[in-house]
């Protein structure tokens, strides 16, 4: 799909742009940077999503690095796969808003069931390790934390104005959206703030208005 980036008309929901990825021995923790307490925890042992809190019962200093979003989730034999974006460049401006083109992405892991896989199931998760691999590096992904890139200006610029204040993901068209498949959890937990919808294709730049 081809989108054009072009300029005016604004949305009002906006994503957690820069993101603290914690890293303790029994879970993920992950924090926006602008607002600390906004953020959620995944668990190393079985993938479960919880709210954030300040429980670190093992008292280990966490790894902590920077990424910036969440892609989705992913659930193989041995447990529950979390995509991330680890870095991102600005490729040009829609409707006022930068729009980022992925450079690369990463699994965290939740899978200590791995332990308990017989011969067989460890031949096929590792299999399907190396088609998340392929994933990680899938090029031409697309996505701003300002608004949503799947619609046309045609299409949005006659869309009501309450319709902009939704969360991005709810503003996509679900047919460009790359990701929509494993962002199931995301939007169960109601983490509407980190749902980032990911388009795939090419952007041409240049310079519009909406006319009403």
């Amino acid at each position: 799909m081809d989108v054009e980036i072009q300029t005016d008309c604004t949305s009002h929901f906006k994503l957690w742009s820069e993101l603290e990825l914690e890293e303790l021995p029994d879970k993920f923790v992950i924090k926006s940077v602008e607002c600390p307490d906004q953020g959620f925890s995944i668990s190393r042992f079985n993938g479960n999503i919880d709210k954030l809190n300040d429980d670190n019962p093992s008292g280990s200093t966490p790894k902590v690095s920077t990424m910036y979003g969440v892609a989705g989730t992913i659930k193989l034999l041995a447990g529950t796969y979390l995509l991330v974006i680890t870095s991102r460049k600005e490729v040009g401006l829609y409707l006022g808003n930068p729009v980022y083109q992925v450079t690369s992405m990463k699994f965290l892991s939740c899978n200590e069931a791995s332990r308990f896989l017989s011969g067989q199931e460890k031949r096929d998760e590792d299999y399907f390790m190396t088609l998340l691999k392929i994933v990680e590096s899938t090029p031409g992904l697309y996505y701003s934390y300002g608004t949503e890139i799947t619609l046309n200006l045609q299409r949005r610029c006659k869309l009501a104005e309450g319709w902009m204040s939704k969360p991005i993901w709810k503003q996509s068209d679900p047919r460009f959206v790359w990701n929509k498949n494993i962002l199931e959890e995301l939007i169960e937990n109601k983490l509407d703030g980190f749902i980032i919808p990911l388009l795939q294709g090419n952007i041409l730049t240049h310079n519009s208005h909406c006319q009403r």
